[in-house]
């Protein structure tokens, strides 16, 4: 009876183990808070420790893996370790903290929906961080702005970039003495006007490659990277594999 209730609780405690880590990364974060609480622990320690032991544990960000295929090994390092300007990098470069995004500007229902549905997106596939949306600017390191190209410059000053003949564009700026990020994306509502796939698909994609996929490609016009179009508004299947290279392994 006594091996029987023993191998009972063991059962019950893989079960908790493996629910555990099959979760959401909030419903972690809300079961560390109820810990920190219930054991008088300081508050976001226990997140802290998390996210270290998920990256510390990694193969670091190459992407190099057996287990994918030299296809999504080729499009990882096509997209992770170069930029649109020509830049390459020896590794990939993750965000290593929590993005919270503000939305200011033109905001619509549908472009609200498609926000969310992108940060749900993002959310299932990426592991050590979490992705939400904030009410207050003062909250956020990444800002969204939907609108005009003078509207964002006006915003924005400090970025200096010609928007001429863009309908998108992102820019993320690093902190290395505070090892954090602010990204700052620019969707054009004006003239996409009336075009919503557009829109949705210029904001998924942005939004996307501020968080260390800075390369556009001509390989695979349904990813959200492919260079000539925008009508894109899911991930592929081989964007949702060079999304988990980077940040889960």
């Amino acid at each position: 009876m006594k091996n029987s209730s023993i191998s009972t609780s063991t059962t019950i405690l893989l079960l908790v183990i493996i629910g555990f880590f099959a979760s959401p990364t909030r419903i972690k974060y809300r079961i560390f808070s109820s810990m920190e609480t219930l054991f008088d622990l300081k508050e976001g320690s226990l997140k802290q420790a998390y996210q270290s032991v998920k990256f510390n544990a990694s193969s670091g960000t190459s992407g190099e893996s057996e287990t994918h295929s030299k296809e999504a090994q080729a499009y990882f390092n096509e997209i992770c370790l170069g930029d649109e300007y020509g830049n390459k990098y020896s590794k990939g470069d993750p965000i290593k903290h929590d993005i919270k995004i503000f939305v200011e500007g033109s905001q619509t229902d549908y472009m609200e929906e498609e926000l969310e549905d992108i940060v749900s997106d993002l959310n299932s596939l990426i592991d050590p961080i979490e992705i939400e949306i904030v009410s207050s600017k003062s909250e956020a390191n990444t800002f969204v702005y939907l609108g005009s190209k003078s509207g964002f410059n006006q915003n924005y000053p400090f970025i200096d970039i010609n928007l001429n003949g863009s309908w998108g564009y992102f820019e993320t700026r690093s902190n290395p003495k505070t090892n954090t990020t602010r990204s700052f994306i620019f969707v054009d509502m004006l003239d996409t006007d009336g075009n919503t796939i557009a829109q949705r698909s210029v904001l998924r994609e942005e939004l996307t490659q501020s968080l260390g996929f800075t390369n556009d490609s001509d390989k695979y016009p349904n990813s959200i990277f492919y260079q000539y179009g925008n009508t894109v508004t899911e991930y592929s299947d081989l964007d949702k594999e060079i999304i988990q290279m980077l940040y889960n392994e």
